[in-house]
Order: structure tokens, then sequence, then C-alpha cells
């Protein structure tokens, strides 16, 4: 049986210490998948972005 795909993401930012370790814990259940911006943005959910641009960076700073 293949493994699953799993979703990882915040709104802490992708260096934040929890996130890390709940993918060390997933990488053994299945290949993950971690999408979480570049800087803490606690509370962000109810802005809206109308004139700034969303850019996505793919990054492999928890890979390894």
């Amino acid at each position: 049986m293949d493994k699953p795909l799993i979703l990882v993401t915040n709104d802490d930012g992708i260096t934040a210490r929890g996130i890390f370790n709940l993918v060390s814990v997933m990488k053994e259940l299945g290949e993950v998948l971690v999408v979480a911006p570049d800087s803490p943005q606690s509370g962000m959910g109810h802005a809206i972005t109308v004139g700034d641009t969303l850019r996505l960076t793919e990054s492999f700073i928890l890979k390894g």
C-alpha cells in the first residue's frame, strides 16, 4: 500500500518549531507536503489580499 500524502500547514511560519516537529513525526506515516508563510501570520485569516501580490516559493528548509 502506498503511503498517504499529508498536508501540513500553519499560520506561524515555516520556521516555527511546532511545524518542524509535526513534519518529523508525519514523515513516518506518509509523504509530507508543507505549505506555510515565510513569517508569522497569526490572525490573518480575517484579512483580504486585494492590492498585494501573492507569491509561492518552493523551499526545502524542512527536508532531511
